[in-house]
This record gives structure tokens, sequence and C-alpha cells, in this order.
């Protein structure tokens, strides 16, 4: 088959080597449109990276689209939406719409709407790594009425693309409810390290930890702690209380210990104990039914 033609909205770093591997893969056209392509501050750079590849910049989005088949929007998050109203007049049936934008799945069925009314199709692309570290062959979790198709071509080019399913903004959920646990892992282990080095139990924390968080496979270990939250959420509370109190004391932000306790609180506001009747439930499905069934 022929290369198709790939055509870059933003060019960052990321559109930047993305392009890079994919022209390393066969790839032999790819075009670029960047709005700050002209501007004083962000324009040198951006035209460096095109010039560095040999990738001519478009003038307008109406261009791009006339040049090419598979288009990526790598701009912002907050940015997806308007340039999809923006372009889907020059949008074809032809044409692929794959938007790597971090924003919430609800922007993404937006996007998927409005790339829809021209009939072109769409693809939800959540990166889940570094683009630095594997530029193309980033893992990409794809969805949408355009991600199947886009997996086959795009895989034989050195793409890492997992299909998720025709709903658009599946992926882009997968991504965002998982970066709830990923960085708010980070900034609880901040907090705990910073407080724990000030007391000269450091490595000893750190140890504990381990055993309780790798020992097991995570649900198992979400199972565990969860279920039991779900019955001991009041006396946590207090326990939480004694810890903003010490980090207090030792001069250490507790933004991420307060907000254990409010969550916590909330639990003991929802009576989820008294609803299972102060018994563990024997998963946390049970814990999560209750949570969702008291917000109705």
């Amino acid at each position: 088959m022929a290369a198709p033609i790939v055509g870059f909205i933003g060019f960052g770093e990321a559109a930047y080597l993305i392009s890079e591997g994919l022209l390393q893969e066969g790839i032999k056209i790819i075009y670029a449109y960047d709005v700050n392509a002209n501007h004083p501050t962000f324009g040198p750079a951006i035209r460096e990276r095109t010039e560095k590849l040999h990738i001519p910049l478009a003038s307008s989005l109406e261009e791009l689209c006339e040049k090419t088949e598979y288009i990526f929007c790598a701009t912002s998050a907050k940015a997806a939406e308007p340039i999809a109203k923006d372009i889907k007049s020059y949008l074809t049936p032809d044409h692929y719409y794959i938007d790597i934008n971090a924003a919430s799945p609800m922007v993404m069925e937006k996007v998927a709407d409005y790339v829809a009314e021209t009939r072109a199709k769409f693809v939800d692309a959540a990166v889940m790594d570094s683009v630095p570290l594997k530029k193309h062959k980033v893992p990409m979790y794809i969805s949408g009425s355009g991600a199947l198709d886009f997996q086959k071509i795009g895989t034989q080019f050195g793409m890492n693309l997992t299909f998720i399913s025709e709903k658009a903004g599946s992926s882009s959920a997968i991504k965002m409810f998982r970066s709830i646990f990923m960085k708010g892992f980070s900034a609880l282990l901040l907090e705990t390290i910073q407080s724990s080095r000030k007391y000269g139990v450091e490595e000893i924390v750190m140890e504990s930890l381990n055993q309780s968080v790798t020992g097991k496979p995570l649900g198992e270990t979400a199972n565990m702690l969860l279920t039991r939250t779900a019955i001991h959420a009041e006396r946590r509370v207090a326990e939480m209380n004694e810890v903003i109190d010490t980090l207090g004391m030792l001069n250490v932000d507790a933004t991420m210990s307060e907000a254990v306790k409010r969550k916590l609180q909330l639990l003991v506001d929802s009576g989820v104990r008294e609803k299972l009747n102060n018994q563990a439930p024997s998963h946390y499905s049970q814990l999560i039914d209750l949570l969702d069934s008291s917000e109705h």
C-alpha cells in the first residue's frame, strides 16, 4: 500500500518527535500547520523543527486538509474542541482526524460529533507514555469511528496502538482516570517522604509501604484497602487529624493529607457503614455501588 499522507495541527515537541519516527518508518510526506508559526517568540522553534525534518508548513487548516489524509491534532486540551469546530468545514469522508490531546472524555465526544458531521473518521488517541522516550512508538489507546482502521494503518508504520472501542472518549477516559491515581500517588509520596525524613524514618517507611503496595496484585490490594475503609472511615478521619497536626508541627505542607481526610469524611457522611451493618463488604464493587446510589 502507498504510504499515507500525514498532517499535524500544532508542531510542538510531541508532533515533531512523532513525525521524526514516522519518517524513519517510511512515511514519505508530512505537512504541518501551527497558528504560532510566525509568532515572534514561538515561531522560530516551530520553523526550526519543520526545516530539520523537511516538513512543509501549510498556511491554513484548509490547505492542510487539502494536502493530507491522516490529520493529527497535537495542540492542547483547551484547543481541541475549538479546532474541531474550525476544521470541520474542510474535512471530507476520506480524512482520518486523530486527536492526541489530553482532553476529557466529554471533550472528545464533542470533537467526535463535529467530525461525524463531515463523515470523516475520528480517532480519540490517548498517549499513555513519554513521547520523548518512544516517539511514534509511544503506546496509545485509541477509540472512535476510525480507530480500528487507524490501528491497521498505524501499526504498519511502527505505531503502538491498542484499540479500546468505537465509542469516542473511552480511551481518553482511561488516561484521565489513571491520572487520578498516578498524579495523586506522586503527590502522596512527596508528602510522605518529606515528613518521614524529618523524623529520620524515611527508609523504614518506604520499606513498609513497599510491602503493603507491591506485595500483591493491585486488584487484591484495592479490595483489601477499600473494603476496610468502608467501615473504618470515621476512625481514619480522626487519625488523619493527628497526621495533619503532626505535619503542621514539622512545617510540612499537608495538602494531600487534608484531601484524604475530606474524602474519608465524605464516606462517613454517606452512611455506607450503617448501610453495610458495620460489616466489611466482600468486594470493593459493593462500596462503589453504594456510593453511586447515594448520589441519586
